[in-house]
């Protein structure tokens, strides 16, 4: 089911409108012999449900299920005029943020950085912490072509 999480938003309403179209065609004609509207009303029905199905099941459950497809879908995006995150990746949970910086400074001290953003990165984090599903968060700051980064673990959030 990843490939439908990488499709647009507009492609996955389409999706299931379609499938759900189907699913009216079929159960209108299995149900004509008892209701001879069936046919005609059922495939109605079952595209009028699309967007509840759509915004009540279908995202829900593709956000939970990949949540680094949906992340990744507005990307690169710029965070203000000075970086823009490139890309977020999770593998064995662990998440790791790729930022691209564009500062005219020579300066950059990521423990710095990471001390001045500790309290929201734990807010944002804890959660995904004691849920399980992360263990680490590691940031990557690439600036005039050398990677900056620094990590935050559940300890850094105690």
């Amino acid at each position: 089911m990843e490939f439908l999480a990488e499709l647009s938003s507009w492609e996955i309403y389409a999706t299931v409108c379609g499938l759900l179209g189907i699913l009216g065609i079929v159960f209108g004609a299995i149900a004509r012999k008892k209701f001879a509207m069936a046919p005609s009303i059922l495939p109605l029905l079952a595209i009028a449900m699309t967007t509840p199905v759509t915004e009540r099941l279908v995202v829900p459950y593709l956000t939970d299920r990949y949540p680094v497809v949906f992340a990744n879908k507005g990307l690169p995006k710029k965070i203000d005029s000075q970086i823009t995150l490139k890309k977020i990746d999770l593998t064995d949970r662990i998440y790791s943020y790729f930022y691209d910086l564009d500062v005219d400074d020579d300066w950059f001290d990521a423990p710095l950085l990471k001390s001045a953003q500790l309290s929201d990165l734990c807010d944002f984090l804890l959660p995904k912490f004691s849920s399980g599903e992360a263990s680490l968060a590691n940031y990557i700051y690439q600036f005039k072509g050398k990677d900056y980064s620094f990590s935050v673990d559940s300890s850094d959030c105690s």
